[in-house]
Parts: structure tokens; C-alpha cells; sequence
């Protein structure tokens, strides 16, 4: 049983010595200002989320130390990240990424309110985040709502109604849809709409994709996999 405690021990310590430090105190560097790009937001965020798939997270950028910076300096974030307001989909954790390192715009359904709209112009504009990313997720139980045209009241009634769009687009599309199928696809098809409504009633956000000073992204986050799918610019 010694032995068997000695060789257990001496594996545990040669498995934490091959992880980063930040797996150790929660700190990770975030990107460099001037080093902030699309290209470099888009590749953190993919690792982020390969951590995250196979539970490895290392949860950077969470410390005491990090909130002071944060207090002082202000915030710099490196991604601008639009999602529904879904309790299973949490861009920080998904991404494994820390305090600072994202702006989230969230909101039930993932549509493109006036609301959206502002807090993305604010993102990229103020705040010049490089990168923006569109992501819807499976099993959506708001569209499914939308599609099955559940009777609801008060301010849902308008939210459905934004939805609307990407269902009926997604019935011509593809007919044959039907169940978790046709909701998965309808949320794909949102989140293109929602990156065209940005486009086309944002123009300085526009204007900075033209120029090549950001990007644009569209994702769907799978609830089954935890793994983030990108659909491109």
C-alpha cells in the first residue's frame, strides 16, 4: 500500500508539473493592446473553448489581482460576444476566458433589438473590440416555442415575433426540417440575420469590417457537446 501511495503521489506530481501555471493561481495575460487583432481574438477563443470541451479549463484572468487592474485601468476587452440569455450558455465559460476579456451581449431569443444594437456599437466602436461574434445554440427552447407558436403574453409576444423571420426562411430553405432539426437550423439562420441586421443598421460598424479594423463571426454553441461551431463571416 506504501509503494501504491509513493507511485500515486509521484504521478500527481508529474501531471501538475506539465500543466501552464495558470492552471495553478487563475491568471492568465491578456492580450497586448497593441497586439489585439481579429486573427489573435478569433484563436484565443478557439482554444478557450477546446479547454472548456475537454474539461480543462484553466479559468485566466480571475483573481483579486485581476479585479484591481480592471478597477484601475478600465476595461479592454479582446471580443465583443452576442448570445441568448439562455441559463446553459455562458460565453466566459465556455470560451474559458476571465474578467475583462469579453464583452457579452445577451438577450432572450438572441435577436437584434435596438437594445443589441447600441451595446455592439458601444463594444466596437468605444471600446474597439476586433472581433464580433454571433452565437446562437441547440436546442433553443424559445425558438422551439416560436416555431410551435405557443400562445404568450406580454413582451414575449414582441420578442417571438423577431423570430419569425428566421423561421419562415428556414421552412423554404429546408422543407423537410422537422423537431430539434429544424429548431437547430432555425437558430443557425437567426444568427446570419442577426449579423445582417448589424451590418446593414450599424454603419460604422460596417464601415470598420470594410476597412479590415473587425471581423464578424457566426457560431452555434452545441448544449450537447459544449463545443462552439463556426458558420464564418
Amino acid at each position: 500500500m506504501k509503494n501504491l501511495t509513493i507511485s500515486l503521489s509521484i504521478a500527481f506530481l508529474l501531471t501538475m508539473a506539465a500543466l501552464p501555471c495558470a492552471a495553478f493561481n487563475g491568471t492568465s495575460t491578456s492580450p497586448d493592446p497593441a497586439e489585439k487583432g481579429a486573427d489573435n481574438s478569433l484563436v484565443l477563443l478557439m482554444e478557450g473553448n477546446l479547454r472548456f470541451v475537454k474539461g480543462s479549463s484553466v479559468y485566466p484572468n480571475q483573481t483579486s489581482h485581476q479585479r484591481k487592474v480592471l478597477a484601475l485601468q478600465g476595461q479592454n476587452p479582446f471580443a465583443t460576444v452576442i448570445t441568448a440569455s439562455d441559463s446553459r450558455v455562458d460565453p466566459v465559460l465556455i470560451f474559458d476566458r476571465g474578467l475583462g476579456d469579453l464583452f457579452t451581449v445577451r438577450m432572450a431569443g438572441n435577436v437584434a433589438g435596438s437594445d443589441t444594437l447600441a451595446s455592439v456599437e458601444y463594444s466596437m466602436l468605444a471600446l474597439e473590440t476586433p472581433l464580433l461574434v454571433v452565437m446562437g445554440h441547440t436546442r433553443s427552447t424559445l425558438i422551439h416555442a416560436a416555431i410551435d407558436k405557443v400562445e404568450l403574453k406580454g413582451h414575449l409576444v414582441q420578442l417571438l415575433g423577431k423570430l419569425e423571420p428566421a423561421i419562415k426562411m428556414t421552412r423554404v430553405l429546408y422543407p423537410s426540417l422537422k423537431g430539434r432539426q429544424l429548431v437547430d437550423k432555425v437558430a443557425e439562420t437567426n444568427v446570419r440575420q442577426v449579423m445582417r441586421d448589424i451590418l446593414s443598421q450599424c454603419p460604422a460598424v460596417l464601415e470598420k469590417v470594410r476597412s479590415g479594423k473587425a471581423r464578424i463571426m457566426g457560431a452555434i454553441y452545441d448544449t450537447d457537446s459544449g463545443a462552439v461551431h463556426w458558420l464564418g463571416p
